[in-house]
């Protein structure tokens, strides 16, 4: 392939998928071991849509990972018809606590929020929001990747926790 068919590729999968990529994943699907020539191509696409005061912009999500997102002004005007998530008030502050606790066990969430908290934590899981793995009795529960890019951080406990801490202030 060309340089031209490998940013229409590298364009077409930013659009389709529901997940930033990663800088591995680009080079796999471009057939190239080649950095270089990847962030070359990321760059192209984002001056490309820079230059086109279009609606979507390409954005570093962390760690190497690139997203195609609608620009602000565009969420603005879309509002009403853009897709949101469903998360119930209760299964967002379960969430805002398990992302600044992090590995917090499944029986001290029960403790601090009451018996509700099951359910909301099987809500979260199943939008993919929380992973959790056996400790002893009980389960320990943390966010997941899908969490971190959603919210266009890097999928490293310390900084959602930073992170978290800044938006309280």
């Amino acid at each position: 392939m060309g340089i031209q068919d490998d940013k229409r590729t590298l364009e077409a999968a930013l659009f389709t998928t529901d997940r930033p990529l990663t800088t591995q994943e680009i080079k796999r699907l471009l057939g190239t071991s080649s950095d270089t020539y990847a962030k070359k191509l990321l760059e192209d696409l984002k001056g490309s849509y820079r230059r086109r005061s279009g609606p979507f912009s390409l954005e570093e999500r962390g760690q190497g990972t690139f997203a195609l997102s609608l620009k602000d002004d565009m969420m603005k005007k879309l509002g009403d018809i853009v897709p949101k998530l469903k998360v119930s008030k209760g299964a967002l502050k379960t969430l805002a606590i398990i992302a600044y606790r992090q590995n917090l066990t499944l029986s001290k969430l029960a403790e601090m929020k009451g018996s509700r908290a099951y359910e909301y934590v099987r809500q979260l899981s199943a939008i993919g929001f929380v992973e959790s793995k056996p400790f002893g009795k009980t389960r320990q529960l943390r966010t997941s990747s899908k969490f971190a890019s959603y919210f266009g951080l890097q999928d490293d406990m310390d900084v959602i926790h930073d992170w978290i801490e800044s938006q309280m202030q």
